[in-house]
């Protein structure tokens, strides 16, 4: 399944102003730029792939991949922020799997997931409690 319709960038103007107005992060495949909106409901994605890259086929797989990525992350990511990714040419010869690391690597430097969502709970340093629970006989001398 495809990211849906009402999360999706579609016009042209929308593009420019993200481009314009905001803020952009660059990978060894792709381009992140996000501009915050306060007055969203919920974030908006938009993917680009320029004749740059290769054919209509070549550029359709690259924008299927990027949309199942945002898909997957989109409940981690903050409700204020419309998204533009671009495509660059190393994306075509990229995997999926490296396509998605890079482009969480961009969107957590852009800030863009809800920390309180976050799929991995912080981790815990051990405390002092945890040494008094051994046995006196197994504790290092």
């Amino acid at each position: 399944m495809a990211l849906p319709s009402d999360q999706r960038l579609t016009r042209t103007c929308d593009f420019a102003a993200v481009r314009e107005g905001g803020k952009s992060w660059t990978g060894r495949c792709l381009i992140l730029a996000i501009r915050s909106r306060p007055d969203a409901i919920q974030a908006h994605a938009g993917f680009t792939t320029t004749k740059r890259i290769g054919n209509a086929v070549t550029r359709n797989r690259v924008r299927r991949r990027l949309r199942m990525i945002v898909r997957d992350n989109f409940p981690r990511l903050t409700v204020t922020h419309d998204i533009v990714t671009i495509a660059k040419y190393p994306a075509v010869k990229a995997d999926y799997a490296s396509l998605k690391q890079e482009w969480e690597k961009l969107a957590s430097r852009a800030g863009l997931f809800d920390h309180r969502s976050s799929p991995l709970p912080p981790a815990s340093a051990p405390s002092l409690s945890d040494s008094a629970a051994l046995p006196s006989d197994s504790r290092p001398a």
